[in-house]
């Protein structure tokens, strides 16, 4: 009962979010009718959906599986990656979709470690993560010394600055080869309060400096993907807007928004992320975040559920056997 009741509050709390801003004017349902009437709103998300979000994401995680030693093939890992897509949609939380891919993949792979098929699934998460901030800091570079003198927009500026060279820092330490004992594993052995999941993440990352080239093709893509969302949101707030605002600025908001609806807090970040970009919007001198978002969110997540097709083919032809081919839904949410 406990599991449902926290879904129930969480869908209450998107709902009631969203009819706030619906009611205050910030959010207006009445533009998502554009994808019916601008085809080039519409073929630009189903684009950005099957290139980006379909296409490279799944090339993105089929590399990093590959990298540490897991075989699965183009057409398999494309079913579970949307798939993946639509359990993440409809089953309130953040890793229903990932339970699903794992336990396919670990039943594929019965001789290799699961934990490292979990880690495989959150480094796919935090390579996209950290190519959201890099591509929004790359973008943002050429108009660096025009956004500084905006006093609004330094604090925005200065956190992608130090996130984006934090994970240039991680990465590099991550895959470095030391000469005797990796003095970054001491200290995140460490009692220290939040330091275990900095843990498994950089130790899941280690088995990477063998290979390489699969992290640096990883983050390439990941470059790409974001790139391409970025692309895609700033055409819906030209259409909202009704005018080409500078495109810096979209960037330097961007990965800040997005992260917000990582925090499992609403279904999808709905609600959640449709408050924060009302506000970082305001921030840089814009309105209508909240719309510009709820056009971006709805148009991925109805797609998302186009993954209902392939889930019924790997049912139909190869159904998990009971429990989830023994992969346990609380180690992956810890490994979160």
């Amino acid at each position: 009962m406990k599991p449902l009741l926290i879904t129930v509050l969480k869908l209450a709390l998107a709902a009631a979010l969203i009819a706030w801003l619906v009611g205050s004017g910030k959010v207006d349902l009445s533009q998502i009718r554009r994808f019916a009437t601008e085809y080039d709103l519409l073929a630009a998300a189903i684009g950005y959906w099957m290139i980006a979000a379909c296409g490279m994401g799944t090339w993105r995680w089929k590399t990093l599986l590959e990298g540490a030693g897991y075989k699965i093939t183009w057409k398999r890992a494309l079913q579970l990656q949307v798939t993946g897509f639509f359990f993440n949609t409809v089953m309130p939380g953040a890793v229903g979709g990932d339970i699903i891919k794992l336990a396919y993949v670990i039943r594929d792979n019965k001789d290799k470690s699961k934990t490292q098929a979990m880690m495989t699934v959150l480094l796919d998460r935090i390579v996209g993560l950290s190519g959201l901030f890099l591509i929004g800091w790359l973008f943002m570079l050429g108009s660096l010394s025009t956004l500084m003198q905006d006093p609004r927009l330094v604090p925005l500026v200065t956190l992608m600055g130090g996130v984006s060279g934090g994970f240039v820092v991680f990465y590099t330490a991550a895959l470095y080869h030391y000469r005797g004992r990796d003095p970054f594993l001491r200290f995140l052995s460490l009692p220290i309060p939040g330091v275990g999941l900095f843990y498994k993440l950089y130790n899941a990352l280690r088995t990477y400096r063998y290979a390489r080239g699969a992290i640096a093709r990883s983050l390439i893509l990941s470059l790409i993907i974001q790139g391409l969302s970025l692309c895609f949101f700033y055409l819906i707030t030209v259409k909202i807007l009704g005018d080409a605002p500078d495109f810096s600025r979209i960037a330097s908001i961007f990965p800040v928004g997005v992260l917000t609806t990582a925090i499992p807090i609403t279904p999808g970040g709905l609600g959640v992320g449709h408050v924060a970009f009302d506000r970082l919007f305001n921030m840089i001198g814009l309105q209508h975040g909240a719309t510009v978002f709820n056009l971006f969110v709805i148009s991925q997540l109805l797609l998302n559920i186009l993954g209902v097709i392939p889930y019924l083919s790997l049912r139909r032809h190869q159904p998990l056997p009971s429990g989830g081919a023994d992969v346990d839904s609380s180690a992956v949410i810890s490994a979160y």
